[in-house]
């Protein structure tokens, strides 16, 4: 600041040519006998000189001040955040993104999409990513195994999720024998399957058939690979729902935000940096439907649906406080085989109470800016 105020302070160029000002003979009396053409000489010199001074003190500045930018840049540390799916259960990470809520923060974020939650949760425990918002059973499943990763945020509390089928099957023993499509063993969409199943004394009764990504899943099922399919929005245009996994009255998060043991404990602050960040992309969700419409056209061009489709499922499924509700974890216990395991170790919500105790969330949803 200092270099800055000196360079952009004017520098009087001496001596003034106006008429009556001076007189050179009394200012430079050693000039008296060099007339005044060498006296003239004399201050073009000195005027070029200081010229020169000037140019060189605004390059500098500009250098220095380019520096300060590219500093400050410079100091904000770089994540790779990882989600699991094409869905608008990860639409939260996108709107983060958007609205420049990684940066505020002081993270410089890269998003990167891994189809299917287990591979995602495998990338966080490779140490290839910082974050990861995956399926909340695989986060669980590999925690449980001893992967050194926690949830430090969830995004529901019930699974936003459906049954759709093809538009001949009328009734739900009418897909005994039938082949269900997911994306992958693990996944968000493998886990509410059979749950759903579960639910309608179907668990065992039905094929399921893994086919890569929910985009892939979609495409098997519109080609008739697939007798049904889990999904948060309709797979085809003739795709009929059957069952709203909500209305089974299940405690579930769909997704977990997890980062690794190692990471919390050494960067504590960049791990709570992107909690806040999530928070914001949340609250964005939510109160800024003009920009969130235009953040799905975006990101949900392959899955296809509505921008405002996407919207109606953030509203009524997302949290706006993402806490991992502890019945939810029994569930996901429960179906990985581990019923009454301790849910010390699998996640940790501390960050979020945090800020819901702060205020920091209330006042996300009462315009003021973050």
């Amino acid at each position: 600041m200092q270099l800055v105020s000196l360079f952009t302070t004017k520098i009087p160029l001496r001596p003034p040519f106006s008429k009556g000002e001076f007189s050179h003979k009394e200012h430079f009396p050693s000039l008296k006998k060099r007339g005044k053409g060498r006296f003239e000489r004399h201050c073009f010199s000195q005027c070029k000189r200081e010229l020169v001074l000037v140019a060189v003190l605004t390059i500098a500045s500009i250098f220095f001040t380019r520096q300060a930018i590219h500093s400050a840049e410079t100091t904000k540390e770089k994540i790779t955040f990882a989600y699991a799916a094409i869905s608008p259960s990860m639409s939260a990470v996108w709107m983060a993104k958007e609205i420049g809520a990684f940066e505020r923060n002081g993270l410089t974020a890269d998003l990167v999409y891994i189809s299917s939650g287990a591979t995602t949760i495998q990338a966080l425990v490779g140490g290839s990513v910082q974050a990861a918002l995956g399926a909340s059973n695989a986060v669980v499943a590999a925690t449980l195994k001893g992967a050194p990763i926690i949830a430090v945020g969830g995004n529901s509390s019930r699974p936003g999720m459906q049954l759709w089928v093809q538009p001949e099957i009328q009734r739900a023993e009418q897909l005994q024998g039938k082949t269900l499509a997911i994306t992958r063993f693990g996944s968000t969409s493998d886990f509410v399957t059979r749950l759903i199943l579960q639910k309608l004394n179907l668990a065992g009764k039905t094929e399921l058939r893994q086919f890569g990504g929910v985009v892939e899943a979609d495409l098997g099922f519109r080609a008739r690979q697939a007798e049904g399919r889990v999904s948060s929005q309709a797979p085809g245009p003739k795709a009929k729902m059957l069952v709203d996994a909500a209305d089974l009255g299940i405690p579930f998060s769909m997704n977990l935000l997890a980062v690794s043991n190692d990471y919390l404990a050494k960067s504590p602050k960049s791990a709570e940096a992107i909690v806040r960040a999530y928070v914001e992309g949340i609250a964005a969700l939510k109160t800024r439907k003009p920009q969130a419409l235009k953040m799905f056209e975006k990101y949900m061009g392959q899955r296809g649906g509505s921008a405002e489709m996407h919207h109606d499922f953030v509203m009524r499924y997302l949290d706006s406080v993402p806490r991992i509700d502890p019945a939810a974890v029994d569930t996901v216990l429960e179906m990985v085989g581990s019923k009454g395991a301790p849910k010390t170790k699998l996640f940790d919500n501390s960050i979020v109470d945090r800020l819901a105790q702060e205020g920091f969330i209330d006042k996300l949803y009462k315009g003021a800016k973050p």
